[in-house]
């Protein structure tokens, strides 16, 4: 039984503890191993982008019949200035290869935020404009 309740209270303790925003520096790390963290990294940055991108459909669909409310949507667009387009098959390994290659290529940049270098390759290479 107490066993049972350290392992308890430590699993407790561990899924406490703080965790931080993904560096170039800590992608980097895994792009000359198994590249897990990296493909993982990548997976959950474009689910979110969907849902983010599925949600602002969606609130973008329910403020049709307010003019002000669609006003402030074109307005974020407009600052986001992000728009992907990812073709049928392409994999989070792919991408994630891409940004491994980009961090290779670019050392400088390794400082940054993960979301932030990853959004930097994925509009050269996805850019709905540019296809």
């Amino acid at each position: 039984m107490p066993g049972i309740l350290i392992a308890t209270l430590l699993a407790t303790v561990s899924a406490k503890a703080p965790m931080e925003y993904a560096s170039g520096d800590l992608l980097f790390s895994d792009c000359g191993g198994s590249r897990q963290f990296v493909t993982g990294y990548v997976s959950g940055w474009l689910d979110k982008w969907n849902r983010d991108e599925f949600l602002a459909r969606r609130a973008f669909a329910d403020a049709i019949h307010r003019p002000e409310a669609m006003v402030n949507f074109a307005r974020l667009g407009n600052g986001i200035g992000m728009n992907i387009c990812l073709p049928p098959g392409t994999t989070a390994i792919v991408i994630g290869d891409m940004l491994c290659r980009f961090l290779q290529d670019n050392p400088d940049v390794r400082g940054g935020e993960g979301d932030e270098l990853l959004m930097t390759v994925i509009s050269r290479h996805y850019n709905c404009r540019a296809q």
